[in-house]
């Protein structure tokens, strides 16, 4: 049953301007739905020519990413600390072997460079966060 309000044109010859127009016009204003209402098309018929006139949409906001395993070490022996025995040494930052690592609780390990910034790590961590 069609709503009164959604009245379709059908089989109407529309001009490559005229498609051009439409598709800029719901894309300018966000509301596809309104937009086809307005011109008596459905809302499908706006993406077809859009994905025609100008290809597929990208997802917005996507970056790669990749997951390496590291393969399992030993660890070396412990050497007591003649000078210190309770407390331990400051890790020495050479600027070369620095990184951030965030590991979850299911055994993933991402690396980054340590000029990473906060964005990337905060959105890292709470993906793998809901990842669980």
């Amino acid at each position: 049953m069609v709503d009164q309000d959604e009245e379709y044109v059908r089989r109407r010859r529309w001009s490559r301007d005229e498609k051009r127009a439409i598709v800029k016009e719901a894309a300018t204003s966000g509301n596809v739905i309104g937009t086809a209402k307005r011109h008596g098309i459905q809302a499908q018929q706006i993406y077809r020519w859009r994905d025609r006139l100008f290809g597929p949409a990208e997802p917005a906001g996507f970056v790669s990413v990749s997951f390496v395993a590291d393969p399992p070490t030993a660890l070396p022996a412990p050497v007591p600390e003649l000078d210190c025995p309770l407390e331990h040494p400051a890790p020495v930052l050479d600027g070369v072997n620095d990184r951030i690592e965030i590991a979850s609780g299911s055994g993933v390990t991402v690396r980054l460079p340590s000029g990473s910034s906060a964005t990337l790590i905060v959105a890292i961590a709470t993906g793998m966060a809901r990842r669980r």
